[in-house]
Formats: C-alpha cells, structure tokens, sequence
C-alpha cells in the first residue's frame, strides 16, 4: 500500500535538524564556544562534569543579547552574522548558520543568562527540549553564560550512542585545545569535573598558548613559518625533524582562523618534509592560512570543520613552499652554528700549545734558576741531618735498651699463638678469624656448586715455617697427627684434570649437536650464513631475533622481567594518547612497562622490559599509544594483542647493521634451533632461506 506524503511535525523535523548539529558533547561545546569568539569575547571558561552528558557551562566577557533578541536566539536560522545572500560569499566569523542554539535546546534543557553593557539587569532565560519559559531579570556581568544540561534526554535513541564519560570528556579537551590555539589572544580556561585541565594566557603569542596546551618540549622545537604567495598567506611554526611522531594527531590546520580538516594542506605539509623525515613519520605543525573568504566555502557542512577551495592547487603549493622555506633556513641556521662552533674549537686548540709551550719554558727557566739558588743556600749541617732524619748507620738499632725492643716486637707481633710441632713452627689462629675463613670458603664453594665447576679449595692447615718439611716414605707417615686446634678447615677438593672437565651446561646429545646448524659467518652485518650436514642456511638475524622475543613475550605475558630506567624517559603525547596510556596502565605493565602521568601530556617511562634498549625509547612508546588509543575499550587478551607483541619485539630485536660476534651469532641460531621456530617473522617475512648440496652442483654445471 502506497503511504501518503506527510508535513513532519515541527518538534520532529528540529530533532532531525538537531541530529547534524549536535552528534556529542564535543559538538555542543564548539558550537557555543565559536558564539562566544563572536561575541568579542577575550576570557572564555568552560565547565563540564561526567564528561558532558550531565553539565557544561559556558561563560564569556563578551557582548552580551538583548533582552527583546533573547527568545529570537533559539528560533531556527535566527542568526545575527549574516542578512543578504551576498554575504555568503563573505563569511567572516565562526558561526552563521543560526542553527546551533535551536539544534542544542531541543536536544538538552539549556538555561541563559546574559546581559549586554548598555543594560543595567540581566536577562534568565529557559528552554526545555524546544519547550521555551519566559525571560525574567536576573544579575550578572556582561557577557553571555549559557548551561546546558542532560544531552539527549528526550531521544533515548541517541543517548545509547555516546561513549563512556572519560572518552567524550577528553573529545571535549580536544576541542578546546584546538579552538585555543585558533585565537591565541583570548585567555581559555577549562575545567573538567571541578578540576583544571586547560588554561591558557591570551597574550596574543601562538608560542606561549602552544607551551601552555603541549608543554616546554614541543613548545622548544618548533621552526617559525612566515610565507606570502599572492592571495595565500601562510604562517605559525612546524616541528623540527626530531619532534616526528608516528601519527598526526598534533597537525592542526586554520583558514581564516576557522579550525579545518585539509587532506591538501596534510599532503603538502608531507611533501615538504620529503628527504628530512623517515618513513612513517609524521610532522607537527600550527599553521594559519590567510586568504581572501571568496576564494573558501566553509558552508560545506554544519559542523563547519569541512572546507572547499576555489582554487586548490595554489593553496597546496603556498603551505608547501612555506614548509620547504622553513626547513631549509633552519637547516642553514644550524650548518651556521656548528661551523661557528667548530671554528671556535679549532681557535682554542690552535692557541693552546702555544700557550703550554710558554708555560712550560718559563716554568723550566724558573726551575733551573731556583736549583742553582738552591745548591748555593739550601745547605745544612750534618747535626741539622741527624736532627730531621735520624743515623743512617747499620747498628743504630742496636743502641736501643731491650724495653724499647720488646715494644717493637710487640707492635708487630702476629695474632693468635705459635706453636712448635715435628721440629717445625706453625701458627695457630684465632677463633674468630677461623670462623670468619671458614665462612667464606664455604660461600665460595657453594657458588661453585651453582655453576657446576669444581675448584681446589685452598687449605687452611697452619701456617708453617718457611723450612720445608721432610717428605715421608710412606702415606701414614705423611699425614700428621691433627687435632682440633691444627685441623684443616676443610678438606680439599679433588684438582680438574683437564679444562674440557668444565660443565658449564647440560650437554647435547651427538646427535641434536649434529642437527644445529654450524655458524661460518656474516654478510653485510645482517645475514648469517651457518651449515648443517649438506645444506647452507642463510638467516636473517633481525627477523629471526624478533620472532624469538615475540614468542617469549606470548609465553611470559603478565610475567616479563622488567629493568628500572635510572634516568626515566618522558615521552610527549596528545591528551587522548595520555589518557589511553592511563586507562591501559595494566596491560603496559603485564608487557613490562611502567608508566605514569607527568603533567603537560606528558608521560614518564620508569621501567621496560629487560630486553628492550633504552634508545629510541619514545618512539616505541608513541607508537603503543596511537595503537592504544585505536584499540580503547577492546579487549586486551594476550590473542589480541598481537600489534603490542609486534611492536616491542620489533624494536628490542638486533638490528640489521649492527656488529655481532661469532659467538652471538651461533647463539642465536641454537636458539631458534631449540625453539624450532625458522620460518617466518611476526610481520611474515622469511627468516631463514636453505640451498642445499645439490642446488649448488646445479649453479656450477656439476649435475
């Protein structure tokens, strides 16, 4: 049956209108935070609580409405930015579609409150799921604050879409993170469940607001931009080289100060940085792109952050020749100051051994001088001699009385008692320096136990005279009577015969020796070229250490030795990336992570997993945090975390190029020999390539 076409309900067709308008918390706050950039404000705060569902308030020091336009305002297209068609070829502000305030009322209950300067009261104003009360007076300052509570309390429908509240409340952060740097001149404040998370200073500096948002690392390493091309003005700061990070979450792009989502302005800034940057890594960037506003529609969608240009290849080409520019003059400025720099170390060396050659003539000059003074004057009489230094004489200790001698020899008197056994002298020690001698030979002993080799013991019979003793002619006369007191502390161990008695570690069979593959050598630091009976395996030492580390991270997962970082890593990262890290703070620690929230995006890396070298530290980490925030919210068995395992293997394997010995080397093949893993890496390549005998005689026409 054909259905008939119907006039939709008003209140209907605003929740469908709304639908474009309002997606999220997030949303809302643009819209109301562009209104009060419009306004003139110059301090804008906002305020949510449970992410945004519940609360957010939104206050400024602008202008302020009218009471008689204050019921008008939430009417749909009810706007005072623009009047004729004309002006929409000029659109100069953030807002003109007149739809925001009307989307949000009839979605949330909102409560206004503004006065203007030129009025003495203020005006209250209330609206309910498009419901509108009365305006009524009220007290405040000039300017505009507006409260909107319960978003989609009227669309159930809608409501089941949001996310949890950590998740909408940092889309809000990053929101105002992005509309702050768009006017560095007005001073933002944002507050998250009562506590301060944003605030910026409005000294009109784009530097210091960057500073204040991502901190002194990125605010340092930035390159200044300044570029004119015809109409196309592009100007803010770049990342240096070294500040590149693996995603682009810190690019942001503005038209006319108007926030946008360029993939033109994206694909330029990357092609400027071509032949400076590795592969997979990603510029930051701050960049203003000044044009005329007939030459930009940004009437594209109501969220506005879509643009279209009149004219794209020229936009392309001015951000790209900005970029270009800017690269190489802080490429110049840096050959500069290091060929300052090395001029000046070769200045100072130049210069220094002319000054020890001076120093060291004039010391001579003054040290010959004060000998031959010295031979002259420096002369004393021979009392004067025996005064300071004593009798040189052989007997003149044998002037001393026999008190003073029996002092001596006390002072230097062995400890313990001497005893006279077989014609022979011997020493008896204390029992406190036997106890002491017999506790460390006994640790001594049991870590060689540990290490399964067998050492002599040294025996700790008493000392004897230096005389040595008579051999006996038999083995009975050979041992002396012992008793308690010259008993050895312990008896000594049967001596190794030959090293190859040494057992480090259980032996392999013949056989299993016969089947490892012997190590013959490297080539290019990166393959190893090892036999086995009649074949020649070539293996790639990277691929094959890192799937050896990864299987042992699926193996040892939750349980992986961890290392204490004595200088702790701090890695700089987006909000979302450092909440991500925080909301994950268990898995990176089952992974041997240890990491925690520094302030300023900022998170410090305190401990890593054993294997893994400090070097290169923060790129591993920004990578698990891009993938931790991809990946928020799943589940994180140790099935699905096969990225996580990828990367840390990939980053804590040896690397190609690297110097390894002969002895590291077999090493490694015995390993993957035991783990019987040699076909394929994580990422699927090939480890290990076999040419047999036979496939050689082919080569070279011996079959």
């Amino acid at each position: 049956m054909r259905e008939r076409i119907n006039l939709l309900q008003g209140h209907v067709a605003e929740l469908i209108a709304a639908g474009e308008v309002v997606e999220r918390p997030a949303s809302v706050v643009k819209e109301l935070v562009e209104n009060a950039i419009d306004s003139g404000a110059d301090a804008i705060t906002v305020e949510i609580k449970d992410g945004g569902i519940s609360y957010i308030r939104v206050s400024d020091n602008g202008c302020g409405i009218l009471r008689q336009d204050v019921p008008t305002a939430f009417l749909r297209h009810a706007t005072s930015k623009i009047s004729t068609e004309e002006d929409l070829g000029h659109i100069g502000t953030l807002g003109f579609r007149g739809e925001a305030l009307a989307a949000i009322s009839s979605v949330c209950r909102v409560e206004l409150i503004t006065r203007p300067r030129e009025e003495v009261a203020g005006t209250r104003f209330c609206i309910e799921g498009g419901s509108a009360g009365e305006a009524e007076d009220a007290g405040c300052p000039v300017g505009t604050t507006i409260v909107v509570r319960d978003i989609f309390f009227n669309t159930p429908a809608r409501m089941k879409f949001l996310k949890k509240n950590v998740t909408e409340g940092n889309s809000v952060e990053g929101v105002m993170q992005k509309v702050a740097l768009s006017h560095p001149h007005i001073s933002f404040r944002f507050v998250r469940d009562g506590v301060d998370k944003l605030h910026t200073p409005g000294t009109g500096k784009l530097q210091d607001t960057i500073f204040s948002l991502f901190g002194k690392t990125v605010a340092t390493s930035l390159i200044p931009v300044s570029y004119q091309e015809g109409y196309y003005r592009v100007e803010g700061f770049i990342s240096k080289p070294q500040l590149a990070k693996s995603n682009r979450t810190l690019q942001h792009f503005y038209i006319n100060g108007r926030l946008v989502k360029t993939k033109t302005g994206m694909v330029a800034l990357e092609q400027g940085y071509r032949g400076v940057l590795m592969s997979g890594k990603f510029p930051a960037c701050f960049l203003f792109v000044t044009m005329p506003q007939e030459l930009v529609d940004v009437n594209v969608h109501p969220a506005k952050i879509e643009v279209r240009f009149a004219a794209e290849k020229e936009v392309f080409g001015a951000i790209y020749a900005a970029t270009k520019s800017a690269i190489a003059n802080y490429s110049d400025q840096t050959a500069a100051a290091l060929g300052s720099a090395m001029s000046s170390l070769v200045g100072q060396r130049s210069s220094a051994p002319q000054t020890a050659v001076a120093t060291a003539v004039k010391s001579d000059t003054l040290t010959e001088k004060k000998t031959a003074e010295g031979l002259r004057s420096e002369r004393m009489s021979a009392d004067e001699f025996r005064r300071r230094f004593g009798s040189a004489r052989p007997d003149a200790a044998l002037a001393k009385t026999g008190a003073e001698r029996e002092r001596d020899l006390s002072l230097h008197a062995p400890t313990g008692t001497v005893k006279v056994q077989n014609g022979q002298y011997t020493q008896q020690l204390p029992a406190a320096v036997t106890k002491l001698l017999r506790e460390n030979m006994a640790r001594q002993a049991a870590r060689s136990r540990q290490l399964d080799i067998e050492v002599e013991e040294p025996d700790l019979q008493p000392r004897q005279d230096r005389t040595p003793a008579p051999v006996s002619p038999s083995p009975a006369a050979a041992t002396p009577p012992q008793n308690a007191d010259t008993a050895p502390v312990c008896t000594p161990a049967t001596p190794v015969s030959a090293p190859d008695q040494l057992a480090l570690a259980p032996r392999e069979t013949e056989e299993q020796q016969e089947l490892v593959p012997t190590v013959i050598g490297e080539v290019f630091k990166t393959y190893i070229l090892c036999q086995s009976g009649n074949s020649l395996f070539i293996v790639d030492k990277h691929a094959a250490h890192e799937r050896i580390l990864y299987e042992r991270l699926r193996q040892e997962w939750g349980s992986i030795d961890r290392q204490m970082l004595l200088d702790p890593v701090s890695v700089t990262l987006s909000k979302e990336e450092v909440d991500a890290v925080v909301a994950s703070r268990q898995l990176l620690q089952d992974a041997g992570f240890v990491a925690e929230e520094f302030g300023q995006n900022t998170v410090v890396v305190r401990e890593i997993p054993v294997f893994l070298e400090q070097v290169g530290l923060a790129d591993i980490f920004e990578e698990i945090a891009s993938n931790l925030l991809t990946t928020q919210g799943q589940a994180v068995q140790a099935s699905h975390l096969d990225w996580l395992f990828q990367s840390i293997s990939c980053r804590g394997a040896i690397k190609g190029g690297d110097r390894s010995s002969l002895y590291e080397l077999q090493q490694l093949i015995e390993q993957i020999y035991r783990t019987g893993i040699i076909k394929y890496c994580p990422h699927g390549r090939p480890i290990v390539i076999e040419m047999t005998r036979t496939d050689f005689e082919r080569q070279f026409g011996r079959q």
